[in-house]
């Protein structure tokens, strides 16, 4: 109970991301597994009785290290969690490496990280190992303690649902897995034991049928909260959360979904690499929270456009902030209008997977050149007022050092190049292909790797 599951699976999976070879970590693997053996060797499980009191161990006050318990102990080739739920098998079959240190063990580390992180360290104020004994995350946490325990029952009780299935849509496409995952709800539930009996064993006065369609909004709407002043436009998120609003049934535990959305994702950001979270980064999530809260009480919201649009390149690169007069002669130098692009950065309505893919690339001058292209190419085809209808969306489909290689050698510019010479709505250069597409959430444009 008392091991460090959050410090070992971290461990795991820098060791997998940095190994050369599939057989190299299928030894890795099956080493470290040897280790979890050993520790959990005393511990029996009745898989009937599990089957029959998930929910109950939910409850328990330290329900996150039983999850890890039955997430690391093996039988015939499978964990328990793994046994519990075919939909949390399958997404724990699905790997990603680069920034993503957790999600190489298998998506679930990821998940139930993000559990720990949200219904263990916040929810008893206690620090994250992994931050190495930081003031500033020690100041967070409590700071999300603070929220934590003002929240209803019902709230804390759809929070532990919340933090475990949310990012079930990855076993159908890890792209859309926000939108994907609302239709695996009453699956997974049902795999887990969850229904209106549990919910009245739990106290939880939610009827069973709100229950399933809250989580599906919520599990639909995870990632808007970390895309303000980020990969998403005011107006994108503003209209998006206004429409989460009007989906949600008119429990009282509606006015609390900006606290949930808060807490989740803060774990959520963490459970991809401590080094995402810090101080800027953490402010930012904070404000779309206050920001969610003043559309909520139809306040009047009023943001600076230049901020946003500099907060939204520093967290697409990964830094805490880009000094005006680099920014400046980074322009100049590529002859772009800094009033303009600082405009269409504030306006695009959307970038997807743009943020773990920059960071890679580690280079500011590059990451500005190549959403100005773009900028520019959607601008060619359509005008500069288009860029609040569309969504850049880089397709997680290869590995973020393949984007990084087509950039270099510029066959990412050259393609962009030849779509505008032959006015084309697709494009294939080489190893790179762009192409303009529309579909129910609007225009979007996708570049990816072939």
């Amino acid at each position: 109970m008392n091991f460090q599951y959050d410090k070992y699976y971290r461990k795991m999976g820098v060791l997998l991301n940095h190994a050369k070879t599939e057989e190299e970590r299928i030894v890795i693997k099956t080493t470290n597994l040897e280790k979890l053996e050993q520790l959990l060797s005393s511990v029996e499980i009745d898989f009937n009785k599990l089957k029959c009191n998930f929910v109950k161990l939910l409850l328990e006050k330290e329900s996150a290290r039983f999850l890890w318990i039955l997430y690391s102990k093996y039988e015939n080739g499978e964990n328990y969690i793994d046994k519990m739920s075919s939909i949390l098998k399958r997404e724990n079959q699905v790997v990603r490496g680069g920034v993503n240190t957790y999600k190489m063990n298998g998506w679930m580390a990821h998940s139930l990280y993000v559990y720990q992180i949200v219904n263990q360290n916040i929810a008893n104020s206690l620090e994250i190992v992994n931050f190495n004994g930081s003031q500033e995350n020690k100041k967070q946490v409590q700071e999300l303690h603070d929220i934590y325990i003002r929240l209803s029952v019902e709230a804390k009780f759809l929070l532990k649902i919340f933090t475990l299935i949310h990012d079930i849509g990855v076993i159908e496409d890890i792209a859309f897995h926000d939108k994907l995952g609302s239709k695996y709800v009453e699956q997974v539930l049902s795999e887990i034991g969850m229904n209106q009996m549990s919910l009245e064993q739990a106290k939880v006065k939610i009827d069973f049928t709100d229950f399933v369609k809250i989580l599906q909004e919520m599990i639909q709407y995870h990632v808007l909260i970390t895309s303000l002043s980020s990969e998403s436009s005011d107006l994108y998120v503003e209209n998006k959360y206004r429409k989460l609003m009007e989906e949600l049934p008119n429990h009282c535990v509606k006015k609390e979904i900006s606290a949930l959305l808060f807490l989740l994702a803060y774990g959520d950001v963490i459970a991809v690499d401590e080094s995402l979270m810090n101080q800027k980064k953490y402010q930012r999530i904070k404000d779309c929270y206050h920001f969610f809260e003043q559309i909520r009480k139809k306040e009047t919201i009023k943001r600076d456009e230049e901020k946003v649009a500099m907060e939204r390149i520093c967290d697409i690169i990964g830094e805490s902030k880009i000094l005006t007069l680099e920014l400046n002669a980074i322009l100049e130098k590529n002859k772009i209008e800094k009033k303009q692009f600082i405009e269409d950065m504030y306006n695009i309505k959307l970038m997807r997977y743009t943020g773990a893919l920059m960071k890679k690339l580690k280079d500011t001058e590059m990451t500005i050149r190549i959403l100005y292209e773009l900028f520019e190419l959607i601008e060619y085809f359509e005008g500069k007022e288009a860029l609040k209808e569309y969504t850049i969306i880089f397709m997680p489909n290869r590995h973020e050092n393949d984007f990084v290689e087509q950039f270099k050698n510029n066959n990412f510019f050259n393609c962009i190049k030849k779509m505008k010479d032959n006015h084309e709505n697709e494009c294939t250069y080489k190893n790179i292909n762009i192409s303009k597409n529309a579909d129910l959430d609007g225009k979007y444009l996708s570049v990816k790797v072939v």
